[in-house]
């Protein structure tokens, strides 16, 4: 089971247990920890990092038009993925999708019919669709498969996966004798700590994004 933000080894080191395939807890229980941590990062940021994710969003059209753009979407999240010479498009071979809702059917059809039908800005996380300044149909009239995500995993998210997957750790009362917190540290005390750091990790990360 592939983990992206940290792996085993990081665990490991930080808590002073060996982690291996017959331990307990073992690589594999500690690498669903991870995962686990990692969906939790990342539906609480609303964002992803090290790798990209697929979402799909309907958007009613709102009475709002950029010159030089179109009817201005805005995503809900940024570093979107693109394709072409500008990076202005959407690649449909990797699942990406505009599809607009054909109200007279009751249908969705695609809506990409060339590059002068939309924009996309990816850095903001933006959509700008050409051709409906008059549409009458407006509520939940646009469906936007696209993929989203940093190139590169930030160290206070490495840090903030890594205590969200020890505090998970330690409250499983997995091999509990191993974890070895010497002095007047308590177990408690520790995950109190980890929590505030990663909940201050997790607000500073977190997106935001605009409402028309």
């Amino acid at each position: 089971m592939a983990t992206c933000y940290i792996d085993t080894c990081d665990v490991a080191d930080f808590l002073r247990i060996s982690i291996t395939c017959a331990s307990s807890p073992s690589i594999a229980q500690v690498e669903k920890l991870i995962k686990r941590a990692e969906e939790k990062i990342d539906r609480r940021t609303g964002h992803t990092y090290g790798r990209t994710k697929s979402t799909q969003e309907i958007y009613s059209l709102p009475l709002l038009y950029t010159f030089g753009w179109g009817t201005f979407i805005p995503l809900k999240h940024r570093e979107v993925t693109t394709v072409g010479s500008a990076c202005t498009d959407l690649c449909a071979g990797a699942g990406d999708k505009i599809e607009i809702w054909n109200g007279s059917n009751g249908r969705w059809t695609c809506y990409v019919s060339g590059n002068d039908s939309y924009e996309v800005e990816p850095i903001k996380g933006e959509l700008y669709l050409r051709g409906f300044i008059f549409s009458i149909l407006r509520a939940n009239r646009v469906k936007i498969t696209y993929r989203y995500g940093s190139a590169t995993v930030p160290d206070d998210i490495k840090d903030a996966c890594l205590k969200l997957t020890c505090i998970d750790l330690i409250r499983s009362s997995i091999k509990m004798d191993d974890l070895e917190f010497g002095g007047a540290i308590k177990k408690e005390q520790a995950m109190g700590d980890w929590k505030e750091e990663i909940d201050n990790i997790i607000h500073d990360r977190a997106e935001v994004f605009v409402v028309p």
